[in-house]
């Protein structure tokens, strides 16, 4: 997987924007905060970028110095989850000493719908990107952020 074209996505203003400011590696994204622009930005950037992979990043309020593995977006009864395999990705953040959890609920807000419109262009479309949605602490709730953050990108490096 070493020559996978890897994107990494942000919303502004958030830990995860910090995090992507670790990422020199990789292609990144910083989200306006808005959901239709949000959802619009990612697109494009899937279809003018053709990657392989889309790690998208958020913060979750209540966990500390963990990440969640989201595995669907939904849009009320309807849902897409992703093709990555989560159980891997939850092993090598584990592997690399960061506590990772699996989730099944990716939020209501702009985590969930960022995710689930990519999640449904990309299937709707026959792409071969596979998205997947991490949250991460917001920075007060991480004991050492630059360690973390390198930890989360150096777990992510492995998989390209």
């Amino acid at each position: 997987m070493s020559n996978s074209k890897v994107l990494l996505t942000a919303f502004r203003g958030s830990s995860a924007e910090q995090l992507i400011g670790y990422a020199n590696d990789f292609d990144s994204l910083i989200l306006p905060n808005d959901k239709v622009k949000d959802s619009e930005k990612l697109i494009n950037k899937i279809i003018d970028g053709a990657y392989d992979y889309v790690f998208s990043f958020g913060q979750k309020p209540n966990i500390k110095n963990k990440v969640h593995i989201e595995t669907i977006g939904r849009n009320g009864i309807t849902s897409f989850e992703t093709d990555f395999d989560c159980e891997q990705l939850q092993n090598l953040f584990e592997s690399n000493g960061i506590v990772a959890k699996i989730s099944h609920n990716a939020g209501t807000s702009y985590c969930n719908s960022l995710y689930y419109n990519g999640l449904n262009y990309i299937q709707q479309n026959n792409l071969k990107t596979i998205m997947v949605f991490i949250h991460i602490p917001f920075s007060k709730n991480i004991n050492d952020a630059d360690s973390f953050f390198t930890q989360i990108i150096d777990t992510i490096s492995k998989i390209r």
